[in-house]
């Protein structure tokens, strides 16, 4: 049984024959406000030739909850499913899975897996052409003396903090392996 997710989860969908479906909005029923995927809520599903879609979507504007059962051919026209979406949503989960479902659901979650690793992975440290420390001190750490300010590459960056092993940040220099400077 698949489980519910954003519809946003599921798309971009490629249909046999190349076309491909990258997103999916539909009007809220009370305000008219455009809903995108990542609005709706349930389970979408490759059946023959076409994208069969229920979902719960919930309007971020008016707050309106309302279903959403359709299907989408490889043409790209919508049909609605007259079939309650908490129904065909029921339906489509206890549907097995098929073979090319299978491949894209180990391409989004490898998709996923090199996007959080890329997220997780830290950059790559940026070398200084120039260095230029102050002749002023806030103070010394182990025997070192710390910098007030420090000029990188022409831009000013103030003594932040001592941080053993520290990784700099967004706007952060490291200077000596310990001293962390903010522009």
């Amino acid at each position: 049984m698949q489980q519910k997710r954003p519809l946003n989860y599921y798309l971009p969908m490629r249909f046999a024959n190349g076309e491909q479906i990258r997103q999916f909005s539909k009007p809220c029923v009370r305000c008219g406000h455009m809903l995108g995927a990542k609005d709706m809520f349930g389970v979408a599903r490759l059946l023959d030739d076409s994208l069969a879609i229920a979902a719960k979507a919930q309007c971020p504007k008016c707050g309106e909850v309302f279903g959403v059962a359709c299907r989408v051919d490889n043409h790209k026209r919508v049909t609605r499913v007259i079939m309650p979406a908490f129904l065909f949503g029921w339906f489509l989960r206890n549907l097995p899975v098929q073979p090319r479902e299978r491949e894209a659901e180990v391409a989004r979650a490898a998709a996923m897996l090199a996007q959080a690793t890329e997220a997780a992975a830290p950059p790559a440290p940026v070398t200084p052409q120039e260095i230029i420390r102050a002749d002023e001190s806030v103070g010394s750490y182990q025997g070192k003396v710390i910098p007030a300010w420090v000029k990188v590459d022409g831009q000013q960056m103030a003594f932040d903090r001592v941080l053993l092993n520290a990784r700099p940040g967004p706007g952060e220099f490291l200077l000596d392996d310990c001293l962390v400077y903010r522009a």
